[in-house]
């Protein structure tokens, strides 16, 4: 027998409210799915991972983030404004380009290498491993990358301008440096190099300052 709409629709709302937790909270469940996707990739984290490391359905999974590239793209702005380096802090109080890049790596030791959290940038090793089926997910984390590779890019400038760097200096040349400088401490980190190994990454790259100029 064929149920009348509005008793489908009564049926459908108390599945909802069955999927949602009464006690759920959305800024806790990013935090543990960051921490998922951090960790293991975005591929190979499973919507039944998910589930289970928050504590909800699967329903009340959708309901709340729309899909799995939904609730990952919820996780990066969760970790850009809760782990990653304040880039934009650092460069605007730094009194030189030097200062500047100095202490924005040195910064980002403290998040590549945690106590208790994933090792590396998220930003960075999240989809190191994907299939071209999940192409959009790596461009998009490319194109955040390079906001970053951008910011730097224009601190220097800004150090050019105010004296600091040489007009001569190749600053595309330069950003590609640090840039590559911080991926690879990322995967240094992954494979488990400590801060204080880091740190002499640090101090090393500290030093060629002047060759780059």
């Amino acid at each position: 027998m064929i149920k009348p709409k509005n008793q489908l629709d009564s049926s459908a709302d108390a599945v909802r409210r069955r999927g949602r937790p009464k006690c759920f909270n959305e800024q806790q469940a990013l935090e543990k799915a960051m921490l998922l996707f951090w960790q293991y990739g975005y591929e190979a984290t499973s919507i039944s991972d998910l589930t289970h490391a928050l504590g909800i359905t699967a329903p009340s999974l959708y309901s709340s983030f729309g899909d799995k590239a939904g609730l990952f793209e919820k996780c990066l702005d969760y970790y850009l404004a809760h782990e990653a380096c304040a880039i934009d802090q650092i460069f605007d109080q730094a009194k030189t380009a030097k200062i500047a890049m100095e202490l924005y790596l040195r910064e980002n030791l403290k998040s590549l290498v945690q106590t208790h959290k994933p090792k590396g940038c998220m930003l960075v090793v999240s989809t190191m491993n994907c299939s071209t089926a999940n192409r959009e997910i790596q461009q998009h984390l490319l194109e955040k990358r390079n906001i970053t590779k951008s910011k730097i890019y224009q601190r220097l400038e800004q150090g050019q301008i105010a004296g600091d760097i040489p007009q001569t200096t190749d600053l595309a040349a330069m950003t590609d440096f640090y840039v590559t400088l911080l991926q690879g401490m990322t995967i240094q980190a992954r494979d488990g190099a400590t801060i204080q190994q880091l740190e002499k990454v640090v101090q090393t790259a500290i030093k060629t300052w002047d060759l780059l100029l």
